[in-house]
C-alpha cells in the first residue's frame, strides 16, 4: 500500500505541480511584486491544475458520455454496423507495418463483440488524414485487424475517403444508401458518439449508438481524484476538442 501511494505520488507530472505550488506560494509571501501582477502567474496556473485534475475530467467526461449508457447489443432492426477511425501510427524506418491508436482498437473490439451476438455487414470509415504519409488508410488498417479476429472479408465494407467526423457521415451515408441500408449501429469512443450521431442524422441516416472506451463509469473518492495527472488532461483534451468541434460543425451547418 505505501509503495503504492509513493508511486502515485513520486510521479514527474504531479511533483512539477508540487513545486509550481511551492513557487507560487513563495511568490505570494515574499509579495515583491503587485497582487495584479501576482495574479497574471496564479490564474493560469490555477486554469491548468482544475484542467489536469481527475474530478473534473470525471464530470467533464461525463457530460459527453452519460447520454450514451453502454450497449452490447445489436437492434433487431439495424441492418449494418458502422466503425469510424480514430487514429493509426503508419509505418516507418523503424515500424513496418501500420498499427491501430487506442480509440481505434477499442472501437474496432467493441464491433467484433457486436458482430458476434449478431453478424451484419460492418462498414468501416477511415481514409488518411495526412494524405502525405504512406501505408494503408485506416479503414484498410481496420479490416485487416478484424479478419484476423474472424470476420469474414465479405462481410467487411470500407470508407477510404474520409478524413473528418463530417466526412465519415457523408461517405459512409453513400456508401450505405447505394446498399439499401437505412438503419445501422454507430460505433465510436463514448464522448464522440454525439457529435458523430448528429452527422448522420443529417446526411438521413439512422444510427443507433454503441459506444466503447467509456471513462466517466465511477468516480472514486480519494486524494488522488484532487490531484493533477496527465491522463486526467488528456481526458480534458478529448472533451475540449468534442466541445469546439460540435461548435464548429454547427456555425457550418453541419450538423
Amino acid at each position: 500500500m505505501i509503495y503504492i501511494f509513493l508511486k502515485r505520488l513520486l510521479q514527474p507530472f504531479l511533483l512539477f505541480f508540487i513545486f509550481a505550488v511551492a513557487a507560487n506560494w513563495n511568490l505570494w509571501r515574499k509579495r515583491t511584486e503587485t497582487r495584479r501582477r501576482l495574479a497574471w502567474v496564479t490564474t493560469p496556473w490555477l486554469a491548468l491544475y482544475l484542467f489536469c485534475t481527475p474530478a473534473v475530467s470525471y464530470l467533464a467526461l461525463g457530460t459527453l458520455e452519460w447520454q450514451f449508457p453502454p450497449t452490447d447489443t445489436v437492434p433487431d432492426d439495424a441492418e449494418a454496423i458502422v466503425v469510424l477511425g480514430g487514429g493509426i501510427q503508419p509505418p516507418d524506418e523503424i515500424r513496418k507495418r501500420a498499427v491501430l491508436g487506442n480509440s481505434t482498437m477499442y472501437r474496432c473490439l467493441h464491433a467484433y463483440s457486436l458482430y458476434q451476438t449478431a453478424p451484419r455487414p460492418v462498414l468501416l470509415s477511415g481514409g488518411r488524414v495526412d494524405a502525405h504519409r504512406s501505408g494503408p488508410t485506416l479503414a484498410e488498417a481496420m479490416s485487416s485487424f478484424l479478419s484476423e479476429l474472424g470476420i469474414p472479408q465479405r462481410h467487411l465494407i470500407l470508407e477510404n475517403k474520409s478524413r473528418s467526423t463530417y466526412e465519415n457521415a457523408i461517405h459512409s451515408a453513400a456508401i450505405l444508401r447505394r446498399r439499401q441500408l437505412t438503419k445501422v449501429v454507430l460505433v465510436t469512443d463514448a464522448t464522440h458518439l454525439d457529435r458523430s450521431l448528429a452527422c448522420f442524422a443529417a446526411q438521413g441516416i439512422d444510427a443507433s449508438p454503441s459506444g466503447c472506451r467509456y471513462r466517466a463509469t465511477k468516480f472514486r473518492w480519494s486524494p488522488f481524484s484532487f490531484l493533477p495527472n496527465p491522463t486526467a488532461a488528456q481526458g480534458n483534451q478529448d472533451v475540449f476538442h468534442e466541445w469546439v468541434g460540435t461548435f464548429w460543425y454547427r456555425l457550418r451547418g453541419r450538423i
